[in-house]
């Protein structure tokens, strides 16, 4: 049964998963099982078995824990935002990227000369911490236009002739399409971020295969640097949203 989104994707329950990893081998596991077996027939007792089990632990942190790549993912920024402020509908949009982002990290993993790709992880982080400013604005943009009657507008500024009242209510209109299509540019943002975070996992995949076959060793810096390009221009595009979006509607709407 899949976990909730809010403790698949919660930073804590991730980081938590790695530190298991860490600290629960199987070499850990068999050696604190050997000395508990030894302890129980041989009649020491509970305090035996405890002690057994503190083994079976600081063997694996040992084993593990002086792994640089495993380090490094315990010490690497996490995407940490507070899913809970979002709708179903909203959410959607991060919880699709947040899977693309762990179907690109397991790619990175079964690569040779994964730590080439260190900074990519913490790339598609930043990403999508402004997709998730960037969703926060549009779910504020949606309630916004759910609360204004664009065609009862339009019916009174037909009524109101050539006043003063005619043109403020034509600028009314005016910023109620300006908010439609700068929401519809957005969301277009968001899904194509999503498709490029989801793209680069099956490069990555590719990649994988490739390595595994003979002659091949690892990953050259050129595919390194491309990839990263690619990367690059889907942050980019979504740092220039999240400037321009604070002025388009007010934070209170």
């Amino acid at each position: 049964m899949p976990l909730p989104d809010r403790l698949r994707w919660n930073p804590r329950v991730r980081k938590g998963a790695l530190l298991a990893r860490a600290t629960l081998s199987p070499w850990g596991l068999a050696a604190g099982g050997t000395l508990a077996g030894i302890g129980l027939a041989s009649g020491v007792g509970l305090p035996f078995v405890i002690a057994a089990g503190a083994v079976a632990w600081l063997t694996s942190v040992v084993l593990h824990l002086r792994d640089p790549e495993l380090v490094r993912s315990l010490m690497a920024p996490e995407f940490d935002r507070d899913l809970s402020v979002l709708d179903e509908q909203h959410r959607g949009y991060m919880t699709a990227a947040l899977a693309a982002r762990d179907r690109f990290e397991a790619a990175v993993a079964d690569l040779p000369g994964k730590d080439q790709f260190g900074g990519m992880r913490a790339r598609v982080t930043e990403a999508l911490r402004r997709m998730y400013d960037s969703v926060v604005w549009t779910q504020r943009a949606d309630r916004f236009l759910t609360t204004v009657d664009a065609a009862a507008l339009e019916r009174r500024l037909r009524a109101a002739g050539n006043t003063p009242v005619a043109e403020e209510l034509r600028e009314q209109l005016e910023e109620i399409e300006h908010i439609r299509a700068r929401r519809q540019e957005t969301v277009s943002q968001l899904s194509a971020t999503v498709a490029g975070i989801e793209t680069l996992a099956v490069k990555m995949g590719g990649l994988a295969l490739e390595t595994a076959a003979p002659g091949r060793y690892g990953v050259s810096t050129a595919e390194v640097r491309r990839l990263r390009q690619e990367l690059d221009t889907y942050v980019d595009a979504l740092a220039e949203v999240e400037r321009t979006l604070p002025a388009t509607i007010p934070e209170e709407a």
